[in-house]
């Protein structure tokens, strides 16, 4: 069975032979960028402070140095894209800029997040939660939910996108 992501199901939709020359010809040119960098690295802290939120409790969550984790995880990804593309993902202004959005998303954050997570009555299922579905009779599409919660009230799930 072929599996594709949802990615390329709308590649595929927007422009099947641009689909046909990145997946089967294999010629798409892939470039770093600060915007994947950021948002992986966002993406990662967001998630860790959640599932200690979730799993352990809010106060040791409170406790993590958001800021710090965010900037760790920028240097990371920057060194793991340099090393797989051959040079630097972004310009060291870039790299502040998009910090210091990424602290002031942080503060946002940890300012209102009661408003939009809360313990009482919700549970986490988890973080990048697989979900695969069946298209045609050959095909699956595959891909990932940032972050999914049961409201144990209602029984029903909420799925995060993380933008």
């Amino acid at each position: 069975m072929s599996r594709i992501s949802y990615s390329q199901l709308t590649m595929y939709g927007d422009c099947p032979l641009r689909w046909k020359l990145n997946y089967i010809d294999k010629l798409s040119i892939r470039e770093p960028s600060i915007h994947l960098l950021f948002g992986t690295a966002m993406h990662e802290v967001l998630q860790t402070y959640l599932e200690i939120m979730y799993f352990d409790s809010v106060k040791n969550a409170d406790k993590l140095n958001l800021e710090q984790r965010l900037h760790d995880k920028m240097m990371e990804r920057f060194q793991i894209d340099k090393e797989a593309y051959g040079k630097d993902p972004c310009t060291l202004e870039q790299l502040r800029e998009f910090f210091q959005d990424g602290v002031d998303i942080l503060d946002f954050f940890k300012k209102r997040r009661g408003e939009y997570f809360s313990k009482r009555g919700y549970k986490l299922i988890g973080c990048e939660v697989p979900i695969e579905v069946d298209l045609k009779k050959n095909i699956k599409m595959v891909g990932y939910l940032d972050i999914v919660i049961l409201d144990e009230v209602t029984n029903t799930l909420k799925i995060y996108d993380i933008k």
